[in-house]
């Protein structure tokens, strides 16, 4: 798996670090749930809301077309409770790619996630 983030001005960044760890289900029943870690950094017994190592986000999900919809109901981040976050799928291989299209600080970002396929 692999999450960088790349900005417009063509530097990138890997928030979760060179080898990141993450696990995505997406349930028959329509639900969702995301996790995200770096295992270099990750202090055990840490709470995830102060520790930046881990994201973890779940929710309802929708196939519209080439995206997936996540409505939030629950993250680590609270900001994202009640929100939709649409995300570009791509198979390339036996991965998936998630790739979302975000404003930060004043930046526009994309967010690639890669996911082995089950």
């Amino acid at each position: 798996m692999s999450f960088v983030t790349e900005f417009d001005d063509g530097s990138t960044l890997l928030p979760y670090g060179d080898n990141p760890q993450g696990r995505i289900v997406y349930a028959g029943d329509g639900f969702m749930s995301a996790h995200l870690w770096n295992p270099d950094t990750h202090v055990e017994g840490t709470n995830s809301r102060d520790d930046p190592s881990y994201f973890s986000n779940c929710g309802e999900w929708s196939i519209e077309g080439t995206f997936v919809r996540h409505r939030v109901h629950a993250a680590t981040d609270a900001s994202w409770a009640g929100q939709d976050k649409l995300r570009t799928m791509t198979t390339v291989g036996e991965f998936l790619e998630l790739t979302a299209e975000e404003v930060v600080f004043g930046e526009s970002k994309d967010e690639v996630f890669w996911f082995g396929s089950a």
